[in-house]
């Protein structure tokens, strides 16, 4: 009974936010992944409809007004409906809701959905990783997961487990190349952002590039070509379990 209580309290108070690439038709099957994923986990999670835009695109083009009142919003949201957890699937909304909010100097604690599986993945060892795939494959860093909030081990530990050899990039981890496309790059300069992106495809020594961030996976497919596969980490997970 008090595991039952326990498990109803932590799931009101954790709150699932796929961020509006990951909810939009764009990347919508990487939202539905996640929540699956989650499920297999047995990690219950609560999720608020009228949750709006975390505010990163908007106060990165320098519309500081419209980015308080986002973050005014999702504030009073949260409050609401006293989240003290919150797991995204999207570097920008995790850097925002970190370093922009500062929700961890409020008592809420923000997590790459990485770092929730990774955590978690015991739960399903009899079935995570069963095929022993020994596919070489390269992961690429994204910004704002990587050199903003020093997230690197957890995503690598979940492709190891799921059976693949990793094969980095010469430039990895804080010194990764960007894809290209975030920042409003690839809004406004888009010969640019491919540009940036067919630099970083160039550097894979593999045939399969797996990524944590959906920008960053859909703007590098679009500028991969033929000889090189780009996957989502959400997709391989599913594969694997």
């Amino acid at each position: 009974m008090f595991k039952k209580i326990l498990s109803k309290f932590f799931a009101r108070n954790t709150l699932y936010y796929p961020g509006c690439l990951i909810s939009s038709g764009a990347a919508g099957d990487l939202n539905e992944n996640y929540q699956e994923i989650l499920k297999k986990l047995g990690i219950e999670f609560l999720s608020i409809p009228e949750f709006v835009c975390c505010g990163s695109p908007v106060l990165n083009a320098g519309y500081q007004s419209d980015y308080e009142d986002l973050k005014r919003k999702n504030i009073e949201l949260l409050k609401k409906y006293a989240v003290k957890i919150i797991i995204t699937p999207c570097p920008a909304c995790m850097k925002t809701f970190l370093h922009d909010y500062k929700l961890e100097d409020e008592g809420i604690r923000v997590l790459h959905i990485s770092q929730i599986i990774e955590q978690n993945i015991d739960k399903i060892k009899d079935v995570f990783g069963k095929k022993e795939i020994g596919e070489k494959v390269s992961y690429h860093d994204p910004c704002h997961l990587g050199r903003h909030c020093k997230v690197y081990d957890a995503p690598r530990r979940l492709l190891v487990k799921a059976g693949y050899v990793l094969e980095e990039f010469d430039k990895n981890r804080e010194n990764a190349i960007c894809c290209g496309g975030g920042g409003g790059v690839k809004a406004n300069f888009p010969n640019v952002a491919d540009q940036v992106a067919k630099m970083r495809i160039a550097g894979c020594k593999t045939k399969k590039i797996i990524t944590t961030c959906p920008l960053c996976y859909l703007h590098l497919k679009e500028n991969a070509g033929k000889n090189i596969e780009v996957k989502e980490l959400s997709q391989v997970i599913k594969d694997a379990i």
